[in-house]
């Protein structure tokens, strides 16, 4: 049960880790995702800078040893996820680039959403009308 639990916590760490990298692009799903997405980019960057810990990792690490640890090495999620999440070789300066890199890639897609807002309160009502009409297009089956 443990191990299991372990899992789950392993998989929203990735979740989480993926979401900082990439949760701008979910602006264009939901307009409100920065408000969530900024903050956990700052905490990522922190946490690679600082080389704390997230407090995710005990919790990971504890529930790992409730289950018998070392016994259940051979899972996906011990094979690809803590790989990535946990590589072993990483020093830092490593860590700086990768805080840089993150930093970078959401710099890019937020540049992007300011210009598309800001070619969007330049255009008149009825070429918003039409723009939106072509979004729900897009969006429909047939």
């Amino acid at each position: 049960m443990y191990s299991i639990l372990a899992d789950i916590v392993v998989c929203l760490h990735f979740a989480f880790v993926f979401f900082v990298v990439f949760g701008g692009l979910i602006y264009y799903l939901w307009r409100n995702c920065p408000y969530l997405h900024l903050p956990a980019v700052f905490w990522g960057f922190w946490i690679e800078l600082s080389g704390s810990i997230c407090p995710l990792t005990p919790l990971e690490n504890w529930l790992s040893e409730l289950g018998g640890g070392a016994s259940y090495r051979s899972s996906f999620i011990e094979q690809y996820i803590i790989q990535f999440l946990y590589p072993t070789d990483l020093d830092q300066n490593t860590k700086y680039y990768l805080a840089a890199g993150l930093i970078v890639i959401n710099l890019i897609i937020y540049i992007h959403i300011i210009r598309k807002r800001g070619r969007r309160k330049n255009m008149s009502v009825h070429d918003r009308i039409n723009e939106r009409a072509q979004e729900q297009e897009k969006k429909s089956f047939f």
